[in-house]
């Protein structure tokens, strides 16, 4: 293991803050096909939140000067088969990620692997 990052989202904030501001901030392309097929506000609320966190995970794992990216540069997907969460695009491809929502909260753990 070379280092860690975690980070916790209040889901209520990306409303407050305005879907559309966030979502042009942080989504990548692949990301946003993805969200468009959500149709269910709450759904779309815990897929924001999830990327959000998972982006600020990665961001304090690479301790943010160790990393020349910006959020819309990597992509948070899912594994079609099982469902778990991996990294798309970015410099270090041995990222193990894992998002959880529960209630008003959304939070993303990372571990970067030497």
């Amino acid at each position: 293991m070379k280092n860690i990052g975690i980070d916790l989202i209040e889901i209520k904030r990306i409303e407050k803050i305005g879907l559309k501001k966030i979502i042009n901030r942080i989504f990548s392309e692949k990301e946003y096909k993805l969200y468009v097929k959500i149709n269910n506000l709450k759904k779309k609320l815990n897929f924001i939140a999830g990327r959000w966190a998972a982006k600020e995970a990665i961001f304090k794992a690479y301790q943010k000067g160790n990393l020349k990216n910006n959020y819309k540069d990597w992509s948070i997907l899912n594994d079609e088969k099982y469902g778990f969460p991996y990294v798309e695009n970015i410099t270090n491809p041995q990222i193990m990620i894992s998002i959880t929502h529960d209630n008003n909260y959304a939070l993303a753990f990372v571990i970067l692997l030497n």
